[in-house]
């Protein structure tokens, strides 16, 4: 008679875990990713004030070694924002915003004049660890908490293959420009 009162015995089953919208969450990455991961958040260091890049700088840069989320910081640091980033470093708005997602990667004398703009080296802009790698879902815009590790291997190339991507003079053992 009340039997339309009782309820019908729930089976306890646990949620399905919502996959990430970007990326992968670190608390669910293989040891060895976390482990990766681990060393580009907590190398990033300004070694030394802007000097003129070094050969070896720009190798870095043509590797694909700068890091998005370097870039990021140094910027939130010294609170740089708008489009007088833009110009500091001879782009047109939004290019810094875009470094910063990982879509666009800066050609070389975008890069020296970033790092002159924040005053650190070349070198602390990248990490030897890091390669371009393509993500199916990347952001269009910077999110509060997303460290943006790489840049998409197609913006690397472009870039990198550009006319004025030959890099510092280096100079011959008498002092001579090489030619």
């Amino acid at each position: 008679m009340f039997k339309f009162f009782r309820r019908k015995p729930r089976i306890a089953t646990a949620p399905e875990p919502e996959p990430p919208i970007f990326g992968e969450r670190i608390s669910t990455a293989p040891p060895a990713a976390r482990e990766h991961a681990k060393r580009l958040l907590t190398n990033l260091q300004v070694t030394e004030p802007f000097t003129e890049p070094d050969c070896d700088e720009h190798a870095l840069w043509k590797a694909g070694k700068l890091v998005p989320f370097y870039i990021t910081y140094l910027l939130d640091a010294g609170g740089h924002v708008g489009p007088s980033v833009d110009a500091a470093c001879l782009a047109e708005e939004p290019a810094v915003d875009r470094w910063e997602t990982g879509v666009e990667y800066p050609r070389w004398e975008q890069t020296v004049a970033l790092a002159r703009f924040l005053d650190v080296r070349v070198r602390d802009l990248t990490h030897p660890d890091v390669e371009p790698r393509h993500h199916e879902i990347r952001p269009k815009m910077r999110l509060p908490g997303l460290a943006i590790m790489s840049f998409e291997p197609a913006a690397v190339e472009e870039a990198t293959k550009s006319s004025l991507a030959e890099g510092p003079a280096l100079s011959a053992p008498d002092n001579e420009p090489v030619r």
